[in-house]
């Protein structure tokens, strides 16, 4: 998920540089950590296959996340966002 950052506008890459550092020294598990970045994202939460629609998009997924959820590995660009604000 690091590796692929794109925050949605008007949140800066600075500022989600430090939301996601705040989170780790929190104790933020790689599911809460990827839920966080996933909604300040333009890209993940699904929005890189929607960007790429009407393409067909094939996602090869190496997860190093127990239970191996989608939505979770590198914080899902390819597949919809379960998650919510709330």
């Amino acid at each position: 998920s690091a590796l692929l950052p794109l925050p949605a506008p008007p949140v800066t890459l600075l500022e989600k540089l430090a939301a996601t550092k705040a989170l780790v020294q929190a104790g933020a598990s790689i599911s809460q950590l990827n839920t966080v970045r996933k909604h300040l994202s333009a890209v993940k939460g699904g929005r890189l296959a929607a960007a790429a629609y009407p393409a067909r998009v094939v996602a090869l997924i190496l997860s190093d996340v127990i239970g191996d959820p989608l939505d979770v590995i590198a914080s899902g660009p390819t597949v919809p966002d379960t998650t919510t604000f709330g």
